[in-house]
């Protein structure tokens, strides 16, 4: 929990959050070209009736975060995109979520600057390798989720993910969106999968 003091109207206030909830709203600041007081004062604003300062930002943080993930699914059901277009690259970076593309064997091709810096990973250690080996995928029917995924049956599916490294965890609900396959290469499927609802200790 880390502790900021900041003036909300005509009162100098003192708010606690977790690291991660902090870390979001000033993306989200930073993004609106907006100082982080700034923004917790419009979010402040348009809550009048707020009772807990501290639960309003949390709030506003996951509503925030899950209307950019929403959007940004319903930008890549609209993209039929091949894993090795352009589009798929600009996509990728352009997700505010940590986000990566996967081939059939579930080997990492690219991740976006989100993912590296969830993470801290090395890009050169990390592509190539299978996502199965980084992280701890949870869910239901895997198998059988990933290869309706790669056939074609399904468009998207939802499993659990957690990074374990020495002294840190990272625990996310993740989200799989299948890639349509070349037209001159019907073998190179694959997914991308997104990061969502991210939590984590240190």
């Amino acid at each position: 929990m880390i502790r900021k003091t900041m003036r909300i109207g005509e009162v100098r206030t003192s708010i606690k959050l977790e690291s991660e909830f902090w870390d979001y709203l000033k993306a989200v600041a930073t993004q609106r070209h907006l100082r982080l007081s700034g923004l917790v004062n419009e979010v402040a604003a348009a809550s009048p009736e707020r009772t807990n300062l501290a639960s309003t930002l949390r709030t506003y943080a996951l509503v925030h975060a899950r209307l950019r993930t929403e959007g940004m699914q319903r930008e890549m059901d609209k993209l039929a995109l091949a894993g090795n277009t352009q589009d798929l690259a600009r996509v990728l970076e352009a997700c505010p979520l940590p986000a990566l593309t996967i081939d059939g064997d579930r080997a990492i091709r690219q991740f976006n600057r989100a993912f590296a810096l969830w993470l801290n990973l090395d890009g050169k250690a990390t592509v190539g390798q299978r996502l199965d080996n980084i992280m701890i995928l949870r869910g239901p029917g895997m198998r059988d989720m990933w290869s309706s995924l790669l056939d074609g049956r399904m468009a998207r599916a939802g499993f659990n993910a957690t990074y374990v490294s020495p002294g840190k965890v990272r625990t996310a609900q993740a989200i799989a969106v299948a890639l349509s396959a070349p037209s001159n290469d019907p073998e190179k499927r694959g997914c991308v999968v997104m990061f969502e609802t991210l939590a984590g200790r240190t």
